[in-house]
């Protein structure tokens, strides 16, 4: 579905179709751009295992990652021969922290969930999420419009019943604690107690 047509579907659930509009095609552009990043944070909707690679070299831990990663489920080594990399590795913000130095340098994959790789700008231009999730990443869009500052528009209710219509589809978005701890994919080794 095309951003203009999204954008028609928004105008015409917030009654908002006669000109002039209320709202600006950028500021509901806005919130449509919004919604899908909100949609895959909540729902990983974007997974890739192909682009997203990291160059590492002999004697570094910390390497800068591509701000799109909202986790990583594996990663693997070498690009003519890939093999599952057993290393344990944590994300920060912005980073990807390996447990040891490599000995040589290599390139990594991730297979990652992803925030959209660009804005819709263009009338023509569609969301990266599946269609089946596109009318339903509205409801945010439309929470949002609800929620601009201005006494015609703003109705709180509005905006909370269309804010728990999106969570009803996409789950609760998950706090920055959680999103750290999904994060971290240390190796966890467990010591016997002696006994057999």
């Amino acid at each position: 579905m095309t951003l203009s047509k999204l954008r028609e579907l928004v105008r015409l659930r917030i009654r908002d179709t006669k000109k002039p509009y209320f709202f600006s095609d950028q500021e509901i552009d806005a919130n449509i751009n919004e919604a899908q990043r909100e949609a895959c944070t909540r729902a990983f909707l974007i997974e890739d295992d192909e682009v997203t690679t990291v160059d590492i070299v002999t004697g570094e831990c910390r390497y800068d990652l591509d701000p799109r990663v909202i986790d990583v489920l594996d990663i693997s080594i070498g690009t003519t021969n890939p093999q599952s990399f057993t290393d344990g590795w944590t994300l920060t913000e912005g980073k990807l922290l390996i447990e040891r130095e490599p000995v040589a340098d290599d390139v990594l994959t991730l297979h990652a969930y992803l925030l959209p790789s660009a804005e819709m700008v263009d009338d023509d231009d569609e969301p990266e999420i599946r269609e089946v999730h596109q009318t339903r990443m509205l409801d945010w869009a439309i929470s949002l419009c609800f929620q601009v500052q201005d006494a015609d528009m703003f109705d709180q209710n509005a905006a909370d019943r269309y804010a728990a219509k999106f969570s009803e589809s996409f789950g609760d978005r998950p706090n920055a604690l959680t999103m750290r701890n999904w994060r971290d994919k240390s190796i966890h080794v467990v010591n016997g107690n002696g006994y057999i």
